[in-house]
């Protein structure tokens, strides 16, 4: 005896489902292209946002980060640098991050200066970080002086600490500048007019076949009652 397989009428037939996309082609192109239109018009009304980077360098470091990383044996650098760009971004004012992956100092605005305006301010930022420096420098040595204890002022750690403050001092005095900086790029972030409308492209792809799968699946269910 034969087994019989029986049949479902919601089974998915894949070529009738690609023939009614295909007889839907046009609908399919028109929802498209009012996806385009739309996310173009976006594209031009949107706000420009722009990203001013500068990578950068740090030369000087704080005397009281290289005590507090002294430990940090495998990220010392990394680490000392922190003190640092710590004086320099506080003195740059609000908006403006440490991008530590690409070593820059990065700052977005949707009305961009002339680079030689941002120039300006990384060289009163760096100006006002050197003079910081150099007085935690002072300070450091001023308070290792004023300890009288003789056994205290001969330990290695307050020698370093002597050593550090000094090198601070007579690296800024030279001319040195605790961080150098590379050419300022200003970059527009958005909107990103091509990926707007690969997407609205995509989007309008989708609207139009589910319309069109929508509306046969209707078409279908008022045959079946008006057979039944």
């Amino acid at each position: 005896m034969s087994d019989v397989r029986p049949t479902y009428d919601d089974e998915i037939d894949l070529f009738e489902f690609f023939e009614t996309l295909w007889d839907g082609k046009w609908l399919i192109s028109a929802f498209v292209v009012l996806a385009t239109l739309l996310g173009f018009g976006y594209s031009q009304v949107a706000q420009p946002k722009y990203n001013v980077s500068v990578p950068y360098r740090v030369n000087v470091y704080s005397v009281f980060s290289q005590q507090k990383c002294e430990s940090y044996t495998d990220i010392k650098y990394d680490c000392w640098a922190d003190g640092t760009l710590g004086y320099f971004v506080e003195r740059l004012g609000s908006g403006w991050s440490l991008n530590s992956k690409r070593n820059a100092i990065t700052f977005s605005t949707p009305t961009p200066s002339a680079v030689n305006a941002y120039e300006d301010i990384l060289s009163n930022a760096l100006t006002s970080t050197n003079e910081a420096l150099r007085s935690e420098a002072i300070s450091e040595l001023a308070s290792i002086e004023s300890v009288s204890n003789g056994n205290v002022l001969a330990t290695e750690r307050v020698a370093t600490n002597m050593l550090n403050a000094k090198r601070v001092i007579q690296s800024i005095d030279n001319g040195q500048s605790a961080i150098t900086f590379g050419s300022v790029s200003v970059v527009k972030s958005s909107p990103k007019v091509p990926l707007i409308l690969a997407m609205s492209v995509v989007l309008g792809g989708m609207i139009g076949v589910f319309f069109i799968i929508v509306r046969n699946a209707i078409t279908k269910r008022k045959e079946q009652l008006a057979k039944a």
